[in-house]
C-alpha cells in the first residue's frame, strides 16, 4: 500500500507549473515538426509528377540567359579574379571535355641577328651588362678596359664583343611599341634572305647556288635557303574560348588574361631545328593572278562574316596567301615520306604581305620540335639541288587527285566556317600544331588548277609535264 504525500508549499507549486509548461511547449514541437515533415514530403510529391524538361537547344549561346547571370568569376587569376562590374553576356553551356573550351594563344618567333650571337646571350645576363656599361665615356661608348678584361676573363673576341655591345646600347632590333605581324615577320623575312651568319650562332643559313637547279625549279621560285640551325621562341600570350583565335598575330583582343594586371614576362620555351625556306618568283606569280583572283571572293565573304561576328575587321587576303599556304601542307605531308619526321613535328611559317613597304612571298618549313625528333636532321637535306626537285614532283602529283573529288575540287566552301576550297583531311589538312591557320584558307587548285583549267594553278607548266 503506497503512501501520498501532499505538499502544498509555493515552492514545489512553481516547480510543478513550470514542468507542465515545458511538456506543453515540446508537445507543440512535435507536432510542428511533424506537420513540417508532412508538407515537405507532399511537395517533393508534386515535383516529381512535374515533367522533366528536355535538354535540346541548351547549347545555343542564349539558352541560359532567362536562367543563370554571369557573376564575373575568373577563377584561374584567383581568389581576387572576379570582373570589376557586371557581365554583359549571357552564361553558355560547355561539356567539361569539349574541345572548344580552351584554345591557347601561342606567339612565336624565330632568333636573328644580332639576338643570334652567342655573345650576345652572354651580355644579356644582368651582372655582366651592369659590369660592361658601369664605365660608359661621355660619348656614351663602352669603356675599352672593361671589354679588353671582360674579352679575356670569357675567351671572347674583343672586336666581335665592342660590336655586340655597341648594338645593344643602341638599341638595334628592339622597338618600344606594338608592332603588326606583317612587319615583324618581316624582320625574319630580310634575315633569312640576307643575313650573313656564323657556324657558332643559333642562327645558320646556307643559300645555294641557283643555277644548280632545274630551269622549272628557278622559274617558280627566286631564292632557296637552307637553315642548318634556328631558335623558335614561343610564349603563351592568352587563351580563348568557344571561337579560336583566327590569326597568328599578337593581337590580345578577345583573349583571356593570364594575370590580373600585365606583367613584364610571359610563360615561354625556346626550341631549336632546322628548316628549308622558298620564296616564289615574283613575275610568275603577277601572270599567275590574271587566272585566279575572281575564285577567293566568296572566301572573302565567309571570311568577313567570320570576323563581324567577333566585332573584328577581316584583314586582306590575297591569293598569294592561298598559294604559299597550300605549297606548305603539300609539302609538308610529303616531306613525312622523305625526311624521317613525323608530319606533327614540322611546322609552318608564312611570309606574306601585298604592301608595297614590306613585301613578302616567301614559307619557311621547319623542324622545331622539344624531342629528340627535332634533331635528327634529314630536313636541309631535302632542300639541295637535286633533291627539292623530286620532291615538288612528287608533292604536286599528290595534289591531282583526292580520294574525295569531284566533291573536293568542285567545293565552294567547306571545313571550319567555310573557309577552304578544294582542300579537305584526304589531301591537303594537317595536325594542328602544324598550321598557324587551324587548317583554313586552302585550296589545292591554286596549285595544280581544276581538270578543266589546269592554268589555275601556279605549276600548271610541271602538271602538263606529268600529264
Amino acid at each position: 500500500m503506497g503512501l501520498v504525500v501532499r505538499c502544498e508549499s509555493e515552492e514545489c507549486i512553481a516547480k510543478y507549473q513550470a514542468c507542465e509548461e515545458d511538456k506543453e511547449s515540446n508537445e507543440h514541437e512535435e507536432h510542428k515538426t511533424q506537420e513540417e515533415n508532412k508538407n515537405g514530403n507532399e511537395e517533393s510529391k508534386t515535383q516529381k509528377k512535374l515533367p522533366a524538361r528536355s535538354l535540346l537547344g541548351l547549347s545555343k549561346p542564349k539558352a541560359l540567359e532567362d536562367i543563370l547571370q554571369c557573376t564575373g568569376n575568373r577563377p584561374w587569376l584567383g581568389p581576387k579574379g572576379r570582373e570589376k562590374g557586371a557581365c554583359p553576356y549571357p552564361p553558355r553551356f560547355l561539356e567539361r571535355l569539349a574541345s572548344n573550351l580552351y584554345f591557347p594563344k601561342i606567339a612565336s618567333s624565330i632568333l636573328i641577328p644580332p639576338f643570334s650571337d652567342p655573345i650576345r646571350r652572354i651580355i644579356d645576363d644582368s651582372h655582366n651588362w651592369c659590369f660592361l656599361t658601369s664605365g660608359l665615356t661621355e660619348g656614351g661608348e663602352p669603356d675599352d678596359i672593361r671589354l679588353r678584361h671582360f674579352a679575356e676573363l670569357n675567351r671572347l673576341d674583343l672586336n666581335r664583343l665592342r660590336k655586340v655591345v655597341r648594338q645593344k646600347l643602341r638599341g638595334e632590333g628592339l622597338s618600344t611599341t606594338h608592332e603588326p605581324v606583317e612587319r615583324y615577320r618581316h624582320s625574319e623575312y630580310r634575315a633569312l634572305l640576307e643575313a650573313q651568319t656564323r657556324p657558332d650562332e643559333e642562327f645558320v643559313t646556307r643559300h645555294p647556288n641557283m643555277t644548280d637547279y632545274e630551269a622549272d625549279t628557278r622559274s617558280f621560285f627566286d631564292k632557296i635557303v637552307l637553315v642548318e640551325k634556328l631558335a623558335e621562341t614561343r610564349v603563351l600570350i592568352g587563351f580563348s574560348r568557344i571561337n579560336s583565335p583566327l590569326s597568328p598575330d599578337f593581337e590580345r583582343d578577345n583573349l583571356c588574361p593570364l594575370s590580373r594586371k600585365p606583367q613584364q614576362w610571359l610563360p615561354g620555351v625556346r626550341v631549336y631545328g632546322e628548316g628549308i625556306f622558298l620564296k616564289l618568283n615574283e613575275r610568275a606569280v603577277q601572270e599567275w593572278f590574271q587566272n585566279i583572283d575572281q575564285r577567293y571572293n566568296s572566301i572573302r565573304q565567309n571570311l568577313k562574316h567570320t570576323y563581324d561576328k567577333l566585332n573584328r575587321t577581316p584583314r586582306p587576303l590575297s591569293p598569294r596567301f592561298f598559294l604559299l599556304h597550300t605549297l606548305a601542307h603539300v609539302l609538308i605531308r610529303r616531306l613525312t615520306y622523305e625526311c624521317g619526321y613525323g608530319t606533327a613535328s614540322l611546322r609552318e611559317r608564312l611570309y606574306c604581305s601585298e604592301d608595297s613597304k614590306h613585301p613578302m612571298s616567301g614559307l619557311l618549313i621547319y623542324t622545331a620540335a622539344g624531342d629528340s625528333k627535332g634533331t635528327m636532321g634529314g630536313l636541309v637535306e631535302q632542300g639541295k639541288p637535286g633533291r627539292l626537285e623530286p620532291l615538288l614532283m612528287r608533292a604536286l602529283e599528290d595534289s591531282l587527285w583526292c580520294s574525295a573529288d569531284p566533291l573536293c575540287v568542285e567545293s565552294h566552301g567547306q571545313g571550319i566556317d567555310s573557309l577552304n576550297l578544294a582542300a579537305c583531311h584526304a589531301c591537303c589538312l594537317l595536325p594542328e600544331t602544324c598550321c598557324e591557320e587551324g587548317n583554313r584558307l586552302l585550296d589545292r587548285v591554286a596549285l595544280v588548277g581544276r581538270p578543266e583549267n589546269r592554268r589555275l594553278g601556279y605549276f600548271s607548266r610541271i602538271i602538263n609535264q606529268i600529264l
